[in-house]
């Protein structure tokens, strides 16, 4: 029997990407870093990066990690997000229908990593978490910056609540 919960339930949870310990998944030989960007690292009205998320980015880079970014939104936006790094550009994959796991793979495979040596970093459940759990590498979900009031996003934050719960009671064993 598949166990949809676990599909669907993250590796490792914070509160936000300043939170993740970077030089601990180093540690565990992780080397690559697949970014999430709406509601991951900037809200989806913040077209550039901010301040601190260009300086996480050069901070895990000048630390020898690759980065890559993975979104379900359009080229135009992936593209504007990206040019406010300057050059060189980044690797990137817009419209990657997460949860299917083309890109996911496709990035592993740009960078080459092994599924073992890189991490999913994103905000939701049933596409950032479930496309690392079909690419076979780990999944880190942060809170999402700023609630998005449509009601496919609702819904889907409606339905998310019993799979965190479920994380926080395997933690706290």
């Amino acid at each position: 029997m598949i166990d949809l919960f676990g599909f669907f339930t993250p590796d490792i949870m914070f509160g936000s990407v300043y939170d993740i310990d970077f030089g601990e998944l180093g540690k565990k030989n992780i080397k690559g870093v697949i970014f999430d960007i709406d509601n991951t690292l900037v809200s989806y009205r913040q077209e550039e990066p901010t301040q601190n998320v260009a300086e996480l980015i050069n901070k895990l880079t000048g630390a020898g990690f690759k980065i890559c970014f993975v979104s379900n939104n359009t080229k135009q936006r992936v593209d504007a997000f990206l040019k406010g790094f300057g050059e060189p550009g980044f690797l990137s994959y817009p419209n990657a229908g997460k949860p299917f796991a083309k890109y996911i793979r496709e990035a592993l495979r740009a960078m080459e990593l092994k599924p073992d040596e890189a991490v999913l970093v994103g905000d939701q459940l049933f596409t950032d978490v479930a496309a690392a759990k079909r690419a076979k590498i780990m999944s880190v979900t942060v809170t999402p910056i700023e609630p998005v009031e449509t009601l496919f996003f609702k819904l889907k934050r409606f339905l998310e609540k019993p799979i965190i719960k479920r994380y926080y009671r395997r933690i706290n064993k």
